[in-house]
């Protein structure tokens, strides 16, 4: 590793291409452990929610979704008889709704 001075107070840095090869494949396992997976896991996710996957999902009975949708407590789309539940509202609806679990002292 190998730093040339240039005009005033900057640095310039000069690797070997074996420092760089070792720099980015230490980045790109980091990647791979922590993004890859994330992705993976939201690849399968539907963006719309029948109230069956719903009730699977938050574990919430049907006649609480009923009621849930009643009271627009949960955003819901409706054509005729077909309602089905944006899969992002409702973990914004039960982020908005978490509540900290009290230190115990």
């Amino acid at each position: 590793m190998n730093y040339n001075k240039l005009e005033g107070d900057q640095l310039q840095f000069v690797a070997e291409r074996k420092e760089l090869e070792l720099y980015f494949d230490k980045v790109l396992r980091n990647i791979i452990r922590d993004e890859v997976p994330k992705l993976i896991q939201e690849l399968g996710k539907k963006e719309w929610l029948t109230k069956t996957e719903l009730e699977k999902l938050t574990g919430w009975s049907g006649r609480t979704i009923q009621h849930m949708r009643d009271t627009r407590q949960i955003p819901f789309s409706q054509h005729g008889r077909k309602i089905l539940y944006p899969r992002d509202g409702i973990l914004s609806f039960l982020k908005d709704n978490y509540i900290q679990p009290k230190d115990d002292v």
